[in-house]
């Protein structure tokens, strides 16, 4: 018999219109029920093949076909996935089947920034190398007062929504991003994941307004990126073999909050895009780019993680 409220949950979260409550209802359902772990599987196995058919009709009706924007569902056969047991963060949260022990997983760090060194502030726009930190307007700064840093003594402070040049006069958005290259990993297979992890932070909003903060990880692959690729988010995003993201409110109470994403590691992936940003969601608008002197993010980790046997 078919669990209609297990398949109406399913269906909300492959077309990405699910609430935080039937969220953590689904998380708490696959975690504990096989049958409802194999029931989710199969829904998303089906919503991938018919996502790649649709892409294939739209590229078909097009003179001059252009990259397609993969879903994370074609990249990571669900089947096998779940068979591996990994942690898939389709939630946005680490969450590893009840039959299956993180340590079971081999751990590669391939980036981690605490912003204890050699970066002051952010170089205007997305980066143009790898090992940079560029975008809107931030800065690094000592912890002072009740506020401590996540990691060491230091933390990154976001500015302003906007950077010089930026044409983005009504922005709500500060981003920063970082390029990291994933040539010298080893070449990976579908078992294979990139996880994301920032630490962010708040000491103060006011009654009328509220903040969230984002993350995203764009991962392109070699064919695709002969070089490094434009100054353009949206080029990245089109052109990504896999890519992750998810946004949680900052409440103000100065409590730093972990957010994280997780993706398959596309075999020919050149480079991953690490993108972290705080978001003015209330009020919406405004007659000048947001300030954001007291948000601030620590502890910027990329992750290669692969299932213990794995090679």
């Amino acid at each position: 018999m078919t669990d209609e409220r297990l398949d109406h949950l399913i269906d909300e979260h492959l077309n990405g219109t699910m609430s935080d409550e039937a969220r953590a209802e689904l998380e708490e359902r696959l975690l504990h029920s096989a049958t409802d772990r194999a029931r989710f599987w199969e829904l998303a196995e089906s919503h991938a093949l018919l996502h790649e058919g649709l892409q294939g009709q739209r590229v078909e009706e097009t003179v001059k076909p252009r990259a397609k924007v993969r879903s994370v569902w074609l990249q990571w056969r669900p089947i096998a996935a779940a068979a591996a047991g990994i942690a898939l963060g389709m939630f946005g949260t680490s969450m590893v089947f009840a039959y299956v022990a993180p340590r079971m997983a081999k751990r590669v760090v391939l980036m981690r920034e605490g912003f204890e060194a050699e970066v002051v502030r952010t170089v205007p726009g997305l980066p143009t190398e790898t090992g940079m930190w560029s975008g809107d307007d931030a800065e690094v700064v000592d912890a002072a007062g009740d506020l401590k840093a996540k990691t060491g003594r230091k933390m990154l402070r976001f500015g302003s929504a906007t950077h010089a040049g930026e044409n983005a006069a009504k922005s709500a958005w500060c981003d920063v991003y970082r390029l990291v290259d994933l040539r010298g990993v080893a070449a990976a297979d579908e078992m294979a994941s990139l996880r994301l992890v920032a630490n962010f932070v708040s000491t103060e909003v006011a009654k009328d307004e509220e903040y969230v903060c984002f993350v995203e990880l764009c991962a392109v692959e070699e064919g695709v990126m002969p070089v490094v690729p434009p100054d353009n988010l949206p080029w990245y995003r089109e052109n990504s073999a896999a890519m992750a993201t998810r946004k949680l409110p900052l409440k103000g109470d100065e409590q730093w909050k972990a957010i994280n994403v997780m993706m398959p590691m596309p075999p020919q992936a050149k480079y991953a895009l690490v993108h972290v940003a705080v978001m003015r969601a209330k009020p919406a608008r405004s007659a000048e780019p947001v300030k954001f002197g007291s948000h601030y993010v620590d502890d910027v980790k990329l992750e290669l993680i692969t299932p213990s046997g794995v090679r």
